[in-house]
């Protein structure tokens, strides 16, 4: 082999190592995020939590995961319209997340927006269908609203 096709594979190699390591340097810091947000919040730690949860959602921007942590917690705080934005992204990474659709049927319930929360609820039922029996009775109160 001669010396440049060498030194070309040596540098191939050298730059696919390198985009794994900074790779799974950046999925470890964005589980570590997460770890530490659920930290914050078991502990009551809310603001810290919050920020905390915003970093991974900025170090991962695709990381559904972090997304849903963020938009639990909001929704836990009562911060309905920014759960719903964070769920709508959630939702637009994973279209079949029943989790995020039941969260989203929830803010939209919480913010008087009984269709849209009817429509959500569905959309989570279509994908697990055991959900139809813990929602029966807001899907009675919904359906006559």
């Amino acid at each position: 082999m001669n010396a440049s096709i060498r030194k070309a594979l040596l540098f191939g190699c050298s730059a696919v190592l390198s985009a794994f390591t900074l790779w799974s340097a950046q999925a470890a810091m964005r589980l570590d995020l997460i770890k530490q947000g659920d930290a914050q919040w078991a502990a009551g730690q809310l603001d810290a939590a919050q920020r905390t949860f915003e970093q991974a959602v900025q170090a991962e921007p695709r990381s559904v995961k972090a997304h849903m942590k963020l938009a639990g917690l909001q929704l836990s705080r009562q911060e309905f319209a920014a759960c719903i934005a964070t769920y709508q992204r959630s939702i637009g990474l994973d279209a079949n997340n029943d989790k995020a659709w039941l969260g989203l049927g929830f803010a939209y319930l919480h913010t008087g927006q009984n269709g849209l929360s009817l429509a959500a609820f569905n959309e989570a039922i279509r994908i697990e269908p055991g959900h139809q029996d813990k929602l029966a009775s807001i899907l009675v109160k919904l359906a006559t609203l």
